[in-house]
């Protein structure tokens, strides 16, 4: 897994976790263009729940989700992770903290 890949997935897991379930929402025809979320997908890392209201323009929106497997990564790499952020839980970027 690619560093990237590590941080997008240990973040949304930190949005779900640490704020309440809070949701990732995006486009579904997005998600499927998205050269680190694909791979995610497919070693079932993280997941989607889509919501399809249906008409001819309407758009497709999926929440992302973190799977038991995806979280049981983030815990065990958490640290190595953790460090890689740019921010920090409360969304404040490290530069920014002193």
């Amino acid at each position: 897994m690619t560093p990237a890949q590590e941080v997008l997935l240990y973040n949304i897991a930190l949005r779900q976790e640490e704020l309440g379930r809070e949701p990732t929402h995006m486009l579904y025809e997005k998600m499927l263009e998205h050269e680190d979320i694909v791979p995610l997908l497919e070693r079932e890392l993280l997941t989607y729940q889509l919501y399809d209201y249906g008409g001819p323009n309407a758009p497709k929106v999926v929440n992302l989700i973190v799977t038991l497997k995806g979280t049981r990564y983030c815990i065990i790499y958490g640290d190595e992770i953790h460090e890689m952020r740019k921010v920090n839980v409360m969304g404040i970027h490290k530069d920014r903290q002193k």
